[in-house]
């Protein structure tokens, strides 16, 4: 089976790195977007978070930082996401961690990051106590180098068995990205993938509707690189909108760039609404017909079109 041909296809990183909220038109709606350093004052090394001992910093992004963490008496180690004290004000981000630690805890399957505790720093800010993870994010690893076929199988089918049970609890991810998706090192050497930031998760059968929609009203939380045709528009969301993301993901991991590059948030959401995705067999003209038939399934605008996870996983 020929390779893969490199055609030099990369996502933009201002397109693919944090969670953007954009209006239905696609514009960044830049009066809700936080900028900034971020500092994290008072968790430096041998401070306490709750009954956690802070180790160090591990990550930071435009959302918040990320620190590793030791229980003093217990001796468990875990990783404490603090939000950024300048988004402590936001509309919703309270929620957001509160509806984070639902989600993962409503769907409980060992590819989902799990997260034990939940609380608030003197100063305000939220965070989470989750399982620290050793590894690099799927992001990193097509960063440095096209993946094997079968290695892209073993994650895909991976992701896919997370989501049957976050479906099955009616949980919907809605941020589907390859930054999310942790391959944490598993048993004997094997990749095992997590999925973390569950933060706009959509909890379907929550009364609650400050629970269930953490938008803004003509705004959608998303990342425009992996966002549906039907999250672009602002529509009611299903699980099928995952399963458009995951073909995003997946048409990434076979051909080594994704099916639409933009020079803007619009033009990206554009593509996303109209354009139909370039043939695999371009790209890869010895493709399986088989694979190249579920990525462009997977794609498809219409949801009614798209697989099911079991026609994925089989």
């Amino acid at each position: 089976m020929a390779e893969p041909r490199d055609i030099g296809i990369r996502a933009r990183p201002d397109l693919q790195g944090e969670t953007l909220p954009f209006a239905a038109d696609g514009k960044v709606a830049r009066e809700i977007v936080v900028t900034g350093s971020g500092a994290s004052v008072g968790l430096s090394p041998g401070s306490t978070v709750g009954d956690w001992r802070i180790d160090g910093k591990i990550g930071e992004g435009g959302m918040g930082t990320v620190h590793a963490a030791t229980h003093p008496v217990i001796g468990k180690r875990a990783a404490i996401k603090v939000v950024h004290a300048e988004l402590v004000r936001s509309a919703g981000m309270a929620d957001r961690f509160v509806q984070e630690a639902r989600a993962v805890n409503q769907i409980a399957h060992p590819s989902v990051v799990d997260i034990f505790d939940i609380g608030q720093l003197p100063d305000g800010r939220p965070y989470l106590v989750m399982e620290l993870l050793r590894g690099r994010t799927l992001g990193d690893r097509m960063e440095q180098g096209r993946m094997s076929p079968l290695e892209a199988i073993d994650v895909l089918l991976q992701i896919a068995d997370a989501l049957v049970a976050a479906h099955a609890q009616r949980v919907v991810h809605r941020d589907l990205k390859p930054d999310n998706i942790y391959l944490s090192d598993g048993v004997g050497g094997a990749v095992a993938v997590k999925i973390v930031d569950w933060g706009i998760a959509k909890l379907r059968d929550d009364a609650t509707p400050r629970s269930t929609s953490l938008t803004t009203s003509g705004v959608i939380l998303g990342t425009p690189q992996y966002v549906s045709p039907e999250q672009a528009r602002g529509k009611s969301l299903d699980e099928r909108t995952d399963i458009y993301s995951l073909g995003v993901i997946a048409y990434e991991m076979f051909l080594e760039g994704p099916p639409f590059v933009a020079e803007s948030v619009a033009d990206m959401v554009a593509m996303h609404l109209r354009e139909p995705p370039p043939p695999p067999s371009d790209v890869w003209p010895d493709i399986p017909p088989q694979l190249e038939a579920l990525l462009l399934a997977m794609l498809a605008k219409n949801v009614e079109e798209r697989p099911s996870l079991a026609a994925i996983m089989e």
